[in-house]
């Protein structure tokens, strides 16, 4: 079988690219023939040249409006539109006559909010997928469809369009739940057997991922500096991610002002963040739009014990962990003081206390999020399109 697949960018560090990369590698196990597709030769280019596995550099946007944040962005709003129009007009050309040669059975774009995929393959009448990661328009990225939202998802219910969504409430936010085109298929995480834990814990807590105000990173520093006031010792925060230069300046400024800089420890973007789970004392997930929450499960893989804001992708986790075994997986909040709360007890609580609760989490997440799993409901998703 084979497959062309779309990736919106080549950021090594994108969730979104992770999983792609997590899912490439166990279909070529199963035999897939795959050709991917990528907006420059940065990042994830080289990595999948080093591996031999074909790829097309080709220039193209995602297809949302530019951003209208400084008076600049204002004033370059129509014509970086109409460049982003003509530069993906001319890549859905180039597209096209890549796929003639190569000759796929479906393209497969990785994200909802690139459509050059979606129009080739209705040129040539073949399936086409679209894996649906984002909220678009509430979530981090603030993606707004042009031309308009309703119109994009007219798109998904046209002949030989499909969708994976990577939770039900995405699908259910996309107006796909009950359309028959349409799965909800879980990221795979890490193999099944890669569970870790480590007994001794270090005391800090922990924040992974990108610094964006719709990660939540502002909200929780707001809980921890409340916490630091009502504890006597309290755990120092390590803050591992990265993000744009002004954002990061603004988390200084709110650091300096809480006069936390002793406590709150900037990591940086990090290649170790396995380690940082195992021996932190717990996570802290504060996102408001969390597409799935694959920081929270590789926590839970890591043995690390989860506090979640307890909406979108990292409820629906805690939910899936709660049905399956009838008790809570995690430590869920929806206030400012709630948070607070869980932060004080996780300190002067220790932490073998919640080892019942973190094996519980490792259990469901083996479970569901399994990469080998994931492999297999894609393929076996690839083969129910194709004889229907």
């Amino acid at each position: 079988m084979k497959i062309i697949y779309i990736l919106p960018n080549t950021v090594n560090q994108g969730g979104s690219n992770k999983s792609f990369l997590t899912m490439l590698q166990g279909l070529i196990q199963q035999g897939i023939e795959p050709l991917v597709i990528v907006p420059d030769k940065k990042g994830i280019y080289t990595l999948l040249r080093e591996q031999n596995i074909p790829c097309v550099s080709l220039s193209y946007r995602n297809s949302v409006y530019p951003w209208s944040r400084t008076l600049k962005d204002k004033l370059l709003f129509i014509p970086r539109l109409c460049g982003r129009i003509l530069v993906n007009s001319l890549a859905t050309f180039q597209l096209l006559h890549t796929a003639k040669q190569f000759q796929p059975d479906i393209i497969h774009t990785n994200v909802s909010v690139t459509n050059i995929g979606f129009y080739v393959a209705q040129l040539l009448r073949l399936p086409h997928i679209w894996h649906i990661r984002e909220y678009g328009g509430v979530d981090w990225q603030q993606f707004y469809y042009y031309p308009s939202k309703r119109l994009h998802f007219t798109r998904y219910k046209r002949s030989n369009s499909y969708t994976i969504c990577i939770t039900k409430d995405l699908q259910r936010h996309n107006k796909c739940n009950g359309w028959k085109n349409s799965t909800v298929i879980y990221n795979g995480i890490q193999s099944a057997d890669s569970i870790a834990y480590e007994n001794s814990k270090l005391p800090y807590l922990l924040y992974v991922g990108r610094l964006e105000a719709q990660k939540g990173i502002l909200s929780l520093i707001d809980a921890y500096a409340e916490y630091c006031k009502n504890i006597q010792n309290p755990l120092p925060l390590h803050v591992a991610g990265y993000g744009l230069p002004e954002f990061t300046k603004t988390i200084h400024q709110q650091i300096n002002q809480y006069q936390l800089a002793d406590k709150i420890i900037l990591l940086g973007a990090r290649d170790d963040v396995a380690a940082l789970y195992q021996k932190a004392t717990a996570l802290i997930v504060p996102s408001l739009f969390e597409g799935f929450g694959r920081i929270t499960a590789e926590a839970m893989f890591n043995g690390c014990l989860v506090i979640g804001y307890d909406a979108t992708g990292t409820k629906e986790q805690f939910d899936n962990g709660k049905e399956l075994t009838g008790e809570e997986i995690a430590l869920r909040y929806t206030t400012q003081q709630q948070l607070v709360q869980h932060l004080t007890r996780v300190t002067q609580n220790p932490t073998d206390n919640y080892k019942d609760m973190i094996f519980r989490a490792q259990k469901v997440v083996t479970h569901l999020y399994s990469t080998e799993q994931y492999s297999q409901q894609i393929l076996d998703y690839y083969h129910h399109i194709l004889n229907h």
